[in-house]
């Protein structure tokens, strides 16, 4: 068998953009070399450097130094084609000859059917013929499974829907490579899995897809997965399997639990969120956004909201900060009903409780970081006049703007803009902050810094909610709310079985039955038949065996995050342990042993780290079993 073929090589890459007195380099000596049938992954942050790449690979922007080969598959083309080397109208028939570009926001012509639109690069390209054309595009609207909407204009079906209309258009001149732009980025995780499953049947064909993206759950079912941070592309070391923390909890001793964070002296949480609904109506009809919300958050904590793009998390803040109104559903802000408020009442009231920091910053142009500063202290009319200027400098001193107080965002860096957001959301001393990916367009350092301050306020008693993308920003929170589909993930479901996709989590949630448990009182037996993967809640439950003399001992203490009964469930058998509520009791999430096995056949690295775990707590169990 003949290796596959390179198709594009990338050498040296460099991109700069000359931005102000320091450029910027967004793209840092990349060498990729891309073969045949291959379905090149490549993740990273926002604002890491991906968009640029893939401009980069489409020539629709110059490179600073380095060259760009493409290697055409046609044996009658023998020489490659220095990408960077066209103009403008060689260019343009490259891409329409070789190239299938399938972006993020679809980019359909609005008054064109999508039959038209499929049909427009072989117009542009001058190949265009009423009849073939049409039936190529007919044909590709049925390969994406559309066609039945083929003479709709985009305003009437989906974002799922428009976005199959973009990859049929993407291979209407058959073109050799496909880049994809976050081709799922806003998808409900049911359609994104179904235009994943396009590119990959694209690939068994021996296309060539690259598709850039921030969701890292894609990464095992790329055949290559390259990794880019700050312009700077490597290969990714893949996640180990974790262990449980119960393997390593000393026996006898109490399960460790999570640091908590320095508490708001209050009688009532600072957040509650009541069975929130929210639905939007246009004209392909009902989006339900938030489904069934049920959320109460304390002072002090830090925490962290996660999801693919269009999950609802942009949403559910709006719900918190009271831009948009429920559906249906209560919200409950330090004890305040919201929504029983008139939009001015409300929006003072948002000014004085609540400091939203904005991913692309949202300052005034016109007016200095000082001035940005106070601002919300004169439309809230807090504090006194002539305190508000040494106020504000305190607070761009605490985020270490305190030189730059008198200069306008344009002269600052985007890390030194967001950190002026953030002093002016902290202006009017709010005890909650709500952050929608703060960090999304800075460097790595900028960004570590942000979330430094935000650490510090959690500390000190404020509640801060960050929206993020970022699998590296969850470690640092407290704790971590999982939205799919406009539902909150259980989160005992999300800590016990962390390798499952956000949809199989959701199924689990869903499937899984809650139950108390009394102090003392008996979850299993030992030697009776396991029915359920136990998942703890909350609380704690002893794990209990006897030893060669009959004697009871407590082989471990489990607690929330945590589970049980994944021995017998992968190695067969009866329960090897007795397991009772600790002194505290318990409440458990108990998944019939079926819907188990449903969800660990589909994720093979659940089911490894499963029975790495079970195999460990076994060894253990005999070990102790034999102690005298």
């Amino acid at each position: 068998m003949h290796p596959p073929k390179t198709i594009l090589d990338l050498q040296d890459v460099t991109k700069t953009y000359n931005t102000g007195e320091i450029p910027f380099t967004a793209l840092e000596h990349v060498s990729i070399n891309i073969k045949q049938g291959e379905f090149l992954g490549i993740t990273g942050k926002s604002g890491a450097g991906k968009t640029t790449l893939l401009n980069m690979i489409a020539g629709v922007s110059n490179l600073s130094s380095g060259s760009i080969l493409f290697h055409p598959l046609n044996e009658t083309e023998s020489s490659p084609t220095l990408i960077h080397t066209l103009n403008e109208d060689q260019l343009a028939r490259w891409r329409g000859e070789n190239l299938g570009i399938i972006y993020q926001s679809f980019e359909l012509m609005p008054t064109l059917d999508l039959v038209k639109n499929v049909m427009l690069p072989p117009d542009f390209l001058g190949a265009y013929q009423p009849i073939i054309s049409k039936q190529r595009a007919l044909d590709l609207l049925e390969l994406v499974d559309i066609a039945e909407h083929a003479y709709k204009i985009p305003a009437h079906i989906s974002g799922g829907q428009k976005q199959r209309v973009a990859i049929a258009r993407a291979l209407v001149n058959d073109p050799q490579l496909i880049i994809a732009d976050e081709p799922t980025g806003n998808l409900d995780s049911v359609t994104a899995e179904t235009i994943f499953q396009i590119f990959e049947q694209l690939v068994a064909q021996g296309k060539t897809v690259v598709m850039v993206t921030h969701d890292e759950s894609y990464a095992p079912r790329f055949s290559r997965r390259l990794q880019i941070t700050d312009g700077v592309v490597s290969i990714p070391r893949e996640k180990a399997i974790v262990r449980s923390t119960s393997t390593t909890i000393p026996l006898g001793t109490q399960a460790p639990t999570k640091k908590t964070p320095k508490a708001h002296r209050s009688e009532h949480p600072a957040i509650v969120l009541r069975g929130v609904d929210k639905i939007y109506e246009n004209a392909a009809g009902k989006f339900v956004a938030l489904k069934s919300v049920d959320l109460q958050l304390d002072y002090g904590q830090f925490i962290s909201i996660v999801g693919k793009s269009g999950c609802g998390k942009s949403t559910l803040l709006n719900m918190i900060t009271g831009i948009d109104h429920p559906t249906a559903g209560e919200v409950l802000i330090g004890n305040v009903d919201v929504y029983r408020m008139s939009e001015s009442e409300r929006a003072l009231w948002r000014g004085k409780n609540l400091g939203v920091v904005f991913q692309f910053f949202q300052l005034l142009p016109t007016l200095t970081l000082l001035e940005n500063t106070i601002l919300p202290m004169d439309y809230c009319n807090l504090y006194p006049f002539q305190e508000r200027p040494s106020r504000a400098m305190e607070l761009l001193k605490m985020v270490g703007l305190e030189e730059q107080a008198d200069k306008l965002p344009t002269a600052v860096s985007s890390g030194q803009q967001q950190s002026a957001a953030i002093a002016r959301a902290l202006a009017t001393d709010p005890s909650i902050i709500l952050a929608d990916e703060p960090t999304g367009n800075l460097d790595s350092k900028s960004a570590k810094n942000i979330l430094n301050l935000f650490e510090r306020l959690a500390r000190d008693g404020k509640t801060i909610l960050i929206v993020t993308h970022d699998p590296s920003i969850t470690q640092r929170t407290d704790q971590t709310i999982i939205l799919s589909d406009g539902e909150i993930i259980d989160q005992a479901v999300a800590r016990a079985l962390p390798f499952l996709s956000h949809a199989q989590m959701m199924e689990a949630t869903h499937k899984a039955e809650k139950r108390k448990i009394a102090p003392g009182a008996t979850i299993l037996k030992e030697g009776e038949s396991v029915e359920h993967f136990f998942m703890i809640v909350a609380g704690e439950v002893d794990i209990i065996v006897a030893n060669q003399q009959g004697k009871e001992v407590q082989l471990a203490q489990l607690g929330a995050g945590q589970y049980f009964g994944e021995i017998e469930l992968t190695q067969g058998g009866d329960s090897i342990a007795q397991v009772r509520g600790a002194k505290e009791g318990a409440e458990l999430a108990l998944l019939p042993k079926n819907i188990f096995y449903e969800l660990i056949d589909g994720s093979p690295l659940t089911r490894d780290s499963l029975q790495d775990v079970a195999s460990t707590r076994q060894s253990e169990n005999r070990r102790r079993k034999s102690d005298r």
